[in-house]
């Protein structure tokens, strides 16, 4: 059983922590009821988003502009995402600063429910609404819980803690200090939104670049959003690489596992300058191998946050040859998962892309347009969020859901997103009718995903508390 000890936490041979308190004088707060509660909590929260716009079909077009409630609602899910994510990546990296786990859970608890809530609430921007400012409580416990993250893992660098000096631990520290600059420019981005040229030296700043200010905020909009996806999804792959064999000396497929660390790695790197330079000057990120008349090419950007995606695969490829010690269902799970995400986002939108001259990069008078809307939208929540948070809480079910019940989760979890999978293909590629065949299998297939992670919620957590709760009832006199 993990034990809390001074200032570091004593993991053994269980680096989940499950039993581990964060906070002596609340023995309800460890790291596992905070991931599942935040898991659950979100769960909840998403289905409440089907008041808002439909699951599956959430853009009339994909030049279409952002409905502002919508995104703010969604941000809620997306911030109890990522501090699901973090908590996992500490488990994977055995991080032993105690205070690292009191204020990343803390804060998972506080930004959770502060952006959330203030989401149903922040219905337009007003730098006076309630509702705002409790979402900016909410996003500024974002921040910490990043700040604390990129902290323990230097701490661990400096102390040359085991597995320091792995690439999934300079993958994931890449990652996180990715995500805390994406974040930055989120501030940045929302106060120009609120506040407008406000105050002078935001006006002196633009003029400087050569842009004007509306146009900085929305540089830094789109690059906030994209590098956050791209970096959160980094993060969570470097996790589970250490999870399944960074920590063996000499795993089979050590050298895969290298080239696609090492891809990623750079991949991290070079999505996070071109979104900062994209961001805060008027440069326009370039597009490469380019046909009929420069309609037709992949963005820049996109190949290099492909560059991240597709090295992740390889690694986790790799990993998958290693003499797994783990439960063996949930890792697969994680990295199908992720396969699909690779699938959706990158090969998908890479052939979307090469053929604008059809899908009309939000040209709604296009032929392929009513395809492009659904993309537009399918590859952010499913292949960029989604995904990539089922890959987490795989990688949380191996660790915390007992022997019997975790391999129906992970299964249940493979058939789930393939269906998902497959339906985006058929919605996107054969039939973007709104009730069509691709409408119907998406949902069979969210349905079954969503009873994975239902399943994980119970057995790891309302299960396990349930049992300890059992175990110290007195006995009945």
């Amino acid at each position: 059983m993990p034990s809390v000890t001074d200032n570091t936490v004593s993991t053994n041979e269980d680096p989940a922590l499950a039993d581990g308190r964060l906070f002596d004088s609340l023995s309800c707060l460890t790291p596992r009821t905070v991931l599942y509660g935040t898991l659950a909590w979100i769960g909840l929260f998403a289905i409440g988003s089907v008041a808002l716009a439909n699951p599956f079909f959430t853009e009339r077009s994909a030049g279409a502009a952002l409905d502002y409630w919508n995104t703010m609602y969604l941000h809620g899910l997306l911030i109890g995402m990522v501090g699901i994510a973090l908590l996992v990546g500490m488990m994977a990296f055995h991080i032993r600063w105690r205070h690292a786990w009191v204020l990343v859970g803390g804060g998972a608890i506080l930004a959770t429910l502060f952006a959330t809530v203030g989401g149903i609430f922040d219905r337009d921007a007003s730098p006076t609404s309630a509702g705002m400012w409790t979402q900016v409580t909410g996003f500024f416990a974002l921040d910490e819980m990043l700040a604390v993250v990129v902290v323990a893992l230097t701490i661990e660098w400096f102390a040359h803690a085991e597995g320091s000096r792995r690439l999934s631990f300079l993958v994931a520290w890449l990652s996180a200090i990715s995500m805390l600059i994406a974040a930055v420019m989120g501030h940045i981005a929302g106060w120009l939104l609120d506040y407008g040229p406000h105050p002078w030296f935001v006006v002196s700043y633009a003029r400087f670049v050569g842009e004007k200010v509306s146009d900085l905020q929305a540089n830094l909009t789109g690059s906030h959003s994209h590098e956050m996806a791209v970096a959160f999804s980094s993060f969570v792959i470097a996790a589970g690489v250490a999870f399944v064999a960074e920590r063996q000396d000499r795993a089979p497929g050590g050298m895969i596992r290298g080239l696609g660390l090492s891809a990623a790695a750079f991949g991290v790197v070079g999505f996070t300058v071109i979104y900062v330079a994209a961001g805060f000057t008027p440069w326009a990120i370039p597009t490469m191998f380019k046909s009929a008349g420069g309609t037709n090419g992949i963005a820049a950007d996109d190949l290099v946050t492909g560059l991240a995606m597709v090295g992740s695969l390889v690694a986790i490829g790799g990993a998958l040859l290693a003499k797994v010690t783990r439960p063996i269902w949930p890792v697969v799970a994680a990295a199908w998962t992720w396969l699909l995400s690779v699938g959706l986002v990158a090969a998908s939108g890479y052939w979307i892309e090469l053929h604008e001259t059809h899908f009309g990069a939000g040209d709604p008078k296009a032929s392929g347009a009513s395809a492009d809307a659904v993309f537009t939208w399918f590859h952010q929540d499913i292949g960029l969020f989604l995904l990539p948070l089922v890959t987490a809480v795989m990688l949380a079910t191996a660790y915390l859901v007992d022997s019997r019940r975790r391999t129906a989760v992970a299964l249940t979890a493979i058939v789930g997103s393939s269906i998902l999978f497959t339906g985006g293909m058929v919605y996107v590629f054969v039939d973007s009718a709104r009730h069509g065949p691709g409408y119907v299998i998406s949902t069979i297939g969210l349905l079954l995903l969503g009873s994975a992670l239902l399943g994980s919620i119970w057995w790891g957590f309302a299960a396990n508390c349930l049992r300890n709760h059992r175990r110290a009832a007195p006995p009945a006199p």
